[in-house]
């Protein structure tokens, strides 16, 4: 296999009755295809990573209490 010249095709077509049409292709190398997936990977970990600290925050949050402004006054 050719890295570079071999080449995976995909095409689609999309008709609703006569008022609307529209047709996709993309044509990638497996050079390509493996940068879309390291893309997709590391996206899905930085957000994986993001939604962890948010978490771990609330929860510091939740077991200090509430904060002193927050209490009535005696």
């Amino acid at each position: 296999m050719k890295l570079y010249t071999d080449r995976q095709v995909a095409s689609a077509a999309l008709r609703f009755g006569k008022v609307f049409s529209a047709e996709a292709r993309a044509d990638l190398s497996p050079v390509g295809l493996l940068a879309i997936g390291a893309m997709v990977t590391g996206i899905l970990l930085g957000s994986a990573v993001i939604v962890a600290v948010a978490t771990a925050g609330s929860k510091k949050a939740k077991e200090h209490g509430p904060s002193p402004s927050s209490l009535p006054p005696r």
